[in-house]
């Protein structure tokens, strides 16, 4: 495997959410490494240094704005942790869509999905957009398939955002997944929903500030008054579409 250094005294590191982005490249490389299918992804990676670098820039800015434990430090410094599973998970999945786009061998782009699904436990393809303020939020067993997002989606465990006989929803942006809902086909989901847990939405338009309840044809809604993303941040709504 090839690395810059020995990363063994990181061990003991007490605050590695605060490591410097080139030893954070250096423990990406090796984990992908050590958890991929094939040997040699680290040498493989090694082409792909500035990639990782504008990927990590995101990431810790979208982490300056993020008030959930772990994100940010209590002097509001951004933390990205590589060992973190959710901070894993929204630094590869960007990652391995650049490389996608940056037609990378497919063989690479694989061995990264099999660490997305097999250590982030999460299914989200390299050929799945990139979506902005991508919090998946113990978001164990999730499903991201195709679609159009908007900024700031928030997904918790076992949600689903997939397709129903080929058609994918269409997303606005500023979504909240409770435990085990999903979205299906051709939803068209406004701004700042609230899917509540277990609910299904199938082929439906789901208005804008609204909380989702209910399975399919009998789905409801009752307003939503909250602004989702107040849940998670405290600014970056530069970046974000404007509220109704």
């Amino acid at each position: 495997m090839t690395r810059s250094r020995d990363l063994s005294a990181l061990a003991l590191d007490a605050q590695p959410g605060r490591w410097p982005e080139e030893t954070a490249w250096e423990v990406f490389r090796h984990l992908m490494e050590r958890q991929g299918p094939l040997p040699g992804v680290a040498g493989a990676l090694a082409g792909y240094r500035d990639t990782f670098r504008d990927v990590h820039a995101k990431i810790a800015r979208e982490h300056s704005f993020c008030t959930a434990r772990y994100y940010r430090g209590e002097d509001g410094t951004p933390l990205v942790n590589p060992l973190n599973i959710e901070h894993l998970t929204r630094l590869l999945h960007p990652f391995s869509r650049r490389l996608f786009l940056a037609q990378a061998p497919e063989a690479l782009l694989d061995c990264l999905f099999y660490v997305m699904k097999s250590q982030c436990c999460l299914n989200i393809f390299y050929r799945t957009d990139e979506i902005d303020f991508f919090f998946p939020m113990h978001a164990l067993g999730s499903v991201v398939g195709y679609g159009e997002f908007g900024p700031f989606i928030v997904l918790t465990q076992n949600c689903t955002i997939g397709h129903n006989h080929g058609h994918y929803p269409t997303i606005a942006g500023g979504l909240w997944m409770g435990p085990g809902s999903a979205i299906l086909g051709r939803s068209r989901v406004g701004r700042n929903v609230r899917i509540a847990a277990n609910a299904l939405v199938v082929d439906r338009e789901v208005p804008d500030d609204v909380v989702v309840f209910g399975i399919g044809t009998d789905i409801k809604f009752k307003p939503n008054e909250r602004d989702n993303r107040l849940m998670a941040l405290d600014g970056g709504f530069d970046d974000l579409p404007a509220q109704p």
